[in-house]
Order: C-alpha cells, then sequence, then structure tokens
C-alpha cells in the first residue's frame, strides 16, 4: 500500500522537475533573444525583424508552463476571505465543487483552442512563414494543463 503513495510523488516530483527545466530553457532563449534584438537595434543599428515572432512564441509558451507548475502547486489564487471561515466539512465541498466546475471550464476553453488551432493553426506569421499553430498550441495545453491540475485536490487524501 506504501508503493503508491511513494510513486505518486515521484512522479509529481518528476513532472515538477520537467516543467521547471523546461520553463528554465524558455525564459532563458526568451531573454536571450530580447537581449540580441537590443543589442542589434541599438549598438549595431539593424533590429532583428524576426525576433519578435519568436519572442511572442516562446511569452505564451512560458505562460503555459507557468500555469501549468502553479496548478500543480496548487498556488493559484483564491479567495481566503470566504473559505478561511468555513468548517472543513464545508471547505472540501467547496473546493470540490470548485475544482470540478473550473476544471470543466478550462476543458470546455481547451476544446474551443484546439477548434481554433485546427481551423487557424496553418496560417503562416508574417515574417518567418512559422505557423500560427506554435502559439495556438501553447493556449491550447495551458488550458488542458490547467483543466487537469484543478482535478488533482480531489484524489488527495487528507
Amino acid at each position: 500500500m506504501d508503493e503508491l503513495p511513494a510513486f505518486r510523488n515521484k512522479l509529481v516530483a518528476a513532472l515538477n522537475w520537467m516543467l521547471e527545466t523546461l520553463a528554465m530553457l524558455v525564459m532563458a532563449g526568451l531573454a536571450s533573444l530580447v537581449f540580441l534584438n537590443a543589442f542589434s537595434r541599438y549598438a549595431l543599428s539593424t533590429p532583428l525583424p524576426w525576433a519578435e515572432e519568436i519572442a511572442i512564441n516562446l511569452m505564451v509558451w512560458l505562460t503555459a508552463l507557468g500555469i501549468m507548475m502553479a496548478g500543480m502547486r496548487q498556488s493559484l489564487i483564491c479567495c481566503d476571505i470566504v473559505t478561511g471561515r468555513l468548517s472543513t466539512g464545508r471547505l472540501r465541498l467547496v473546493a470540490g465543487f470548485c475544482a470540478v466546475l473550473g476544471s470543466a471550464a478550462m476543458f470546455y476553453c481547451a476544446w474551443l483552442a484546439w477548434q481554433y488551432l485546427m481551423i487557424f493553426g496553418s496560417d503562416a506569421s508574417p515574417v518567418l512563414r512559422l505557423p500560427k499553430g506554435i502559439v495556438i498550441a501553447g493556449l491550447f495545453f495551458a488550458l488542458l494543463g490547467l483543466a487537469t491540475t484543478l482535478l488533482v485536490p480531489l484524489f488527495k487524501r487528507k
């Protein structure tokens, strides 16, 4: 019986490490790109016209990773003023209701993002001609990841 919680903890730790590592790499790439563009613009008087498109893509994916990490850590904004006054039983009921309702809303938005991706994902960006699906997929994965992590508290024993 003790093996399942230990495996679950290792799985969550591995997923957190993966998300943190990806977020650090994306953030480093974004910071380097913005610095390189600023240097090129002001020191060499030749801005990089493609840098903005890459920066937008990286920013969306960084936000997607960040929202998934916040959901995994259960550190999203909540209303402690109201929940702090509830008894344990009512708090579990309200938390469960909010988890299911919030997750359903995020799954619905992810479904809408998926439809949008299927319609406009192959459109090309103006400078690099990258598929706009790169940005839309970031939004889709952010919504899907958040919808999934909102359900995690329902399966924790207290």
